[in-house]
């Protein structure tokens, strides 16, 4: 049995000495997917005598030491004869799976797929914003009457405003790196000590966020759902917030107190609001946030690029490799604190 985790740094050393630098597993190791995923991956089977691929579809769930699937159907595999060792989420939000106190609670380790969805989920922030600060859903809404100058909100420079980013994943630093090329001063709240980094002016801990919301004329909600996050914004925080900010949210709907939410658009608190993910979600029908002309809902759709499912299979690829080689998998979830 090899050990799927990344070693301590105590234990490297010690590590490197007692044993050679890739160890090879004896036994066949046996991983359940999807049969497209199967099929286009199929020559790693070739390059890895123990490795064998399974469509999750016709597999034992018993027989399984590795899969990659989405959380529905996940407590299947977890039978009592279980073999199975790792799962690879095919999205970076893993909430879902850690639902799943058998899970939780197992020596099974998970993996997502943070980091890879950074780009195209900060273009959208950006798309999000943009769309209020230079007035593009009023003009779109007006296309039709022909040459209309009316606008309902003030047309804006980024240039010079703050902007504070609740996240600072793969996603977050992202939408850092494009907030400070508009010449925005960005600050970040995130619970890792987080290096010197050229895009951001600060970044502060968690228990700072509510000194540092009433610096931003824009935030950005990019953290994980976890049971520490759900409802990280409310009331509270929307009246810290400075008047007439902007608020984007492309993480979890869950992160933000919807009623909070509305008050704060209909006090003018909050100038504009675009929203990738609400909660509930999908909002009903009738619901106050559908029919505001400062808000943007798209459904929950800003990790979709055209470049996406290619960092994805880079991403699987190194992942089974090095599952077939007994080396610390990438993208480890600590499944006790979420993310």
């Amino acid at each position: 049995m090899f050990d799927l985790r990344a070693p301590r740094r105590g234990q490297l050393l010690l590590g490197l000495l007692a044993i050679p630098l890739v160890a090879a597993p004896a036994a066949a190791q046996t991983i359940c997917m999807p049969s497209v995923l199967a099929e286009a991956l199929a020559d790693l089977e070739e390059q890895h005598e123990n490795l064998r691929f399974l469509s999750g579809d016709d597999a034992d769930p018993g027989v399984c030491e590795g899969l990659i699937a989405g959380y529905r159907g996940i407590e299947n595999h977890l039978v009592a004869d279980s073999r199975l060792r790792w799962i690879q989420s095919n999205s970076a939000g893993v909430e879902g799976f850690l639902e799943i106190p058998d899970l939780r609670d197992s020596d099974i380790v998970l993996t997502n797929a943070k980091i890879i969805q950074g780009p195209e989920i900060a273009d959208h922030a950006f798309a999000l914003l943009l769309n209020f600060t230079r007035n593009i859903k009023a003009f779109n809404a007006r296309m039709s009457e022909g040459w209309n100058t009316n606008r309902e909100l003030p047309m804006i420079e980024l240039r010079g405003r703050t902007a504070l980013v609740i996240g600072l994943g793969g996603i977050g630093t992202q939408i850092a790196q494009r907030a400070a090329a508009f010449g925005m001063t960005v600050l970040a709240v995130d619970p890792k000590d987080i290096p010197i980094h050229r895009d951001v002016a600060y970044v502060g801990k968690p228990d700072e966020l509510d000194d540092l919301l009433p610096r931003a004329d824009v935030v950005f909600s990019s953290v994980p759902h976890t049971p520490a996050t759900e409802g990280l914004i409310g009331e509270r925080q929307f009246e810290l917030m400075k008047q007439d900010v902007y608020f984007i949210n492309i993480s979890r709907g869950k992160i933000v107190d919807t009623d909070a939410l509305v008050a704060a658009l209909e006090s003018g608190k909050v100038r504009a609001a675009g929203l990738d993910v609400t909660d509930p979600e999908p909002l009903p029908t009738g619901h106050p946030l559908w029919t505001m002309p400062n808000v943007t809902i798209t459904p929950h759709l800003a990790t979709i690029s055209d470049r996406l499912e290619e960092r994805r299979m880079q991403l699987l690829r190194d992942n089974i490799t090095r599952f077939a080689t007994g080396r610390p998998l990438r993208n480890i979830i600590d499944k006790q604190v979420g993310y």
